[in-house]
């Protein structure tokens, strides 16, 4: 902090305030002014240090002195100084308007920068690098052109082709969608081999991991081209919902995060209308986020927020995903016409300053029809945490909705007091027939106890949330949802892909409630065999994932197993391991989809072929390499299943020479599929040197090693051990080392284990990065344990009456049926390896 005395009291009035200052390069920091470095793609000895910056939220104070708050806009004029030669360049927020070289001394340049438009702190972006760029021209308004640019290592050049393409399209899509022309003289984008965050809409220079920006048809897969597609567009949206329109204080993030979330798939879907975007809205963005909303930990959307710790703690799911899905609820109630002619209004009245949620709501509000309150609707989504379930009873022709608030533990206790909406929502209920394919809409009002639809002539099945457009679960009696389950098994296709992957989730999430059987759940998943879309597919593999790991510990697992081996066997063989350059982009998802499933519940076949694939790699890594579409599979169910000690060592040196990120990413995930619990231990401690997984990467390397059931206690154990040092890392407001906790320990299910994290969280009362996060990690595995308590039996019954019971001859499995013991023996053995000394350590890593 800084602080300014005065020599007189000072009047109201303008004052200038002019200071010279200094600070350094912060090396082992990868927020604020810092610096990075990368191997020589000639000489890979040689290091290449640039310097970069990073600063929402609340890292510009680090740089330089500033009222570091986003309603305090002001105009940029930068000046950066880098050594001459060596291809070194800066690049800033605008263009750079000279470039003077010697000064201020020989063997020095000074770039002076345009003038910025009137902007916030966290804004602002500084790069010295030796970057090359690609650069296209982007069409603007009224003919108007400016360039895009993609800056990389000079190395990686090519690598920024796809990006820079998928770049001017959406840029160009969003200044006709918005009809409002991109402001500044050009939009640079640049991967960054350091980079705290997937990117930074730095207004005129974005900024990226490599990962998420590069991509190569040698290394890269259909998933990586997904990422790096979304990833600009809501990157680009920022450029207005951030930038140009600022909100006021964090407490209103959703309007910057779920506004670009939300335009990710919009955009994306817009200039490609086959990659299936708006069906995966729902899988990775409103129901990814129904998890943490379920929970008596959630918040509400606005959120009070007043330090740094606290700020840094709303960059989650809330404002991100309940802000996209509540804004494309409200697309869809209001209608896209109507929508997008208020956000211009909203846009044209507030850009270049500051706005809050009510100053949207008044827009849209003007916008739309007389009887329709959206400030009062949109309350009772954003002020109130929680979203509700809508019950269906049917009576004669007549359909009785009421609605409840929907808790993953419908046990939990709550005061409905609390919110000054009492858990009740306004609904946009929608719904189908199968007389009606069009959705026609009707209000639940928060102040109705039901909401009754009746139907002329008797229908034979009524589907609600039509296209999962609202942001609700709906629970049918029995009778409606074997209807349902019948019209998936006999015509799936009557239904929209949105449609059959919301029947899945609700049908699900229900039941792990108990607010439906599991009977019905795991009846509705006999369709699947027909299904041929990647969507449904990955829902409910996520659903019998879930299952599988709750039930590992119990004497059902192998029986579940083979059950949902029997469901994807047709499947598999249809899409199997062989990749058809004429495959579209759904059906590789697919592919990756059936495979993953398949090998996680230990399709002979699936991990046979894994196995084989994999050992033809480690004997030649050049010309036996896997397609990059099923290469995480191979490299982590290869090493799982047939790797050892050597080919773990192998693929390690491998790790460490590869320079491409998605490689080094697929690399890094394989070697956390070992069986060995010393060298996954092992992998930690070396992963804790920067010299071989960078410390952007060091969260994911622990994640990938805590999905691996075997190092999920190991994981555990290493962060509770050390966690000062990650704190003195990464500081305990980074929100990735306050998601660490929560993700790691998401699987837990027993009493111990929480009673570990409880010891836990009182010697490190801060640990988790907000309270939140601690509540959220602790409520999850409380759920674990009471859903093994109460939805074991149920399941079992349901197991013993559809999965006969055979004698497994799958050697694998007998493996797994003693696999608590050997862990337990091996582990106790691997003891004594860990008392190497360090310099048999090292001859065992090969380093």
């Amino acid at each position: 902090m800084f602080v300014v005395s005065t020599k007189k009291e000072l009047h109201t009035g303008l004052y200038n305030l002019s200071f010279d200052f200094n600070g350094a390069l912060q090396p082992d920091k990868i927020v604020g002014f810092y610096s990075s470095k990368y191997k020589d793609a000639q000489n890979k000895i040689r290091r290449v240090y640039i310097a970069t910056s990073k600063f929402e939220p609340t890292y510009a104070r680090r740089a330089f002195p500033c009222f570091d708050e986003p309603a305090f806009k002001a105009k940029f004029t930068v000046k950066l100084v880098h050594p001459t030669g060596d291809y070194y360049s800066a690049l800033s927020n605008m263009n750079a308007e000279c470039s003077q070289m010697n000064q201020p001394s020989p063997g020095l340049t000074t770039v002076t920068f345009a003038e910025s438009v009137p902007m916030s702190t966290y804004l602002a972006c500084f790069i010295v690098s030796d970057f090359a760029a690609l650069t296209k021209t982007a069409n603007g308004l009224n003919g108007r052109q400016f360039p895009v640019s993609v800056y990389t290592t000079r190395a990686q050049q090519e690598k920024g082709a796809f990006a820079l393409d998928i770049g001017v399209k959406i840029i160009e899509y969003y200044i006709n969608l918005f009809h409002i022309d991109y402001p500044l003289p050009k939009l640079d984008m640049a991967a960054i081999p350091d980079f705290v965050s997937g990117a930074m809409e730095n207004w005129g220079l974005v900024t990226y991991r490599e990962a998420k920006l590069l991509f190569d048809n040698e290394t890269s897969s259909t998933s990586n081209a997904y990422d790096v597609v979304t990833v600009i567009s809501h990157e680009f949206a920022h450029m207005w919902f951030g930038n140009l329109v600022t909100i006021s204080w964090w407490n209103d993030l959703w309007l910057n995060e779920g506004f670009a979330s939300f335009m990710t798939y919009k955009s994306a879907d817009g200039i490609l209308p086959d990659w299936g975007l708006m069906d995966l809205f729902l899988v990775e963005q409103m129901f990814s986020v129904f998890v943490t909303d379920a929970k008596l930990s959630s918040h509400p959307i606005v959120q009070t927020v007043s330090n740094p710790d606290e700020i840094t703690a709303i960059f989650d799911e809330i404002s991100y995903k309940k802000g996209s899905s509540v804004i494309r609820m409200m697309e869809n109630f209001i209608k896209p016409g109507v929508f997008y002619g208020a956000i211009n209004s909203y846009l044209h009245k507030f850009k270049y300053h500051n706005a809050e949620t009510a100053d949207l709501f008044k827009i849209l509000q003007e916008s739309s029809p007389e009887n329709l309150n959206v400030t009062a609707i949109m309350d009772t989504w954003t002020r109130q945490k929680g979203f509700p379930v809508v019950n269906v009873r049917k009576s004669g022709n007549k359909y009785i909705l009421t609605q409840k608030r929907f808790l993953a533990d419908p046990d939990a206790q709550f005061d409905p007091s609390e919110s000054e909406y009492g858990y009740k929502w306004t609904i946009p209920v929608t719904y189908i027939t199968n007389k009606m394919s069009e959705p026609t809409l009707l209000w639940f009002d928060k102040d109705a106890n039901d909401l009754v639809i009746e139907f002329k002539e008797p229908v034979d099945w009524v589907k609600f949330n039509a296209n999962g457009v609202g942001y609700y679960r709906v629970n049918y009696e029995s009778p409606e949802w074997n209807i349902l389950c019948n019209l998936l098994q006999c015509q799936h296709k009557t239904l929209s892909v949105s449609d059959r992957v919301q029947l899945l989730e609700d049908v699900f999430s229900l039941a792990s409630a108990r607010m439906t059987d599991y009977n019905i759940a795991m009846n509705m998943t006999a369709y699947l065999p027909q299904e041929k879309h990647a969507v449904p597919w990955s829902v409910a593999s996520s659903k019998l994932m879930t299952l599988d790991t709750l039930l590992s510990s119990t004497t059902s697992s192998s029986q579940f197993k083979r059950y949902v081996r029997d469901l994807v066997d047709s499947v598999y063989h249809e899409v199997e391991w062989d990749i058809n350059s004429n495959d579209d982009r759904i059906h590789r998802k697919l592919r990756t989809a059936i495979l993953r499933l398949a090998c996680a519940v230990e399709h002979e076949e699936c991990l046979q072929k894994a196995g084989e694939l994999f050992k033809n790699w480690i004997q030649d890594f050049r010309d036996n390499r896997p397609h990059p579409d099923i290469r995480d599979l191979v490299y982590y169910y290869g090493m799982h299943h047939v790797g050892d000690e050597t080919s773990w060592n192998a693929m390690f040196k491998k790790f460490i020479a590869e320079t491409d990120s998605s490689e080094k990413l697929k690399l890094m995930r394989g070697l956390a599929g070992s069986r060995s619990s010393w060298i996954l231990t092992k992998f930690i401690v070396t992963a804790t040197k920067e010299d071989y997984v960078r410390a952007q990467d060091f969260f994911g390397c622990l994640t990938a090693i805590s999905d691996n059931p075997i190092g999920t206690p190991i994981v555990w154990d290493w962060v509770r051990s050390n966690w000062e040092f990650l704190v003195n890392r990464y500081t305990l407001n980074d929100r990735y080392l306050g998601a660490l906790i929560p993700s790691i320990t998401r699987t837990f299910a027993t009493e111990t284990k929480l009673n570990e994290m409880k010891v836990f969280f009182e010697k490190y009362p801060d640990a988790g990065a907000g309270a939140m996060n601690r509540a959220k990690a602790l409520e999850t595995v409380s759920d674990n344990i009471k859903w093994l308590s109460i939805n074991r039996e149920s399941l079992e019954s349901w197991l013993n009456a559809h999965v006969q019971n055979k004698k497994v001859n799958d050697p694998k499995q007998v493996i797994n049926d003693s696999f608590g013991s050997s862990t337990i023996n091996y582990f106790l053995s691997s003891l004594h390896k860990d008392d190497k000394s360090e310099e048999e350590t090292a001859r065992y890593w090969e380093i």
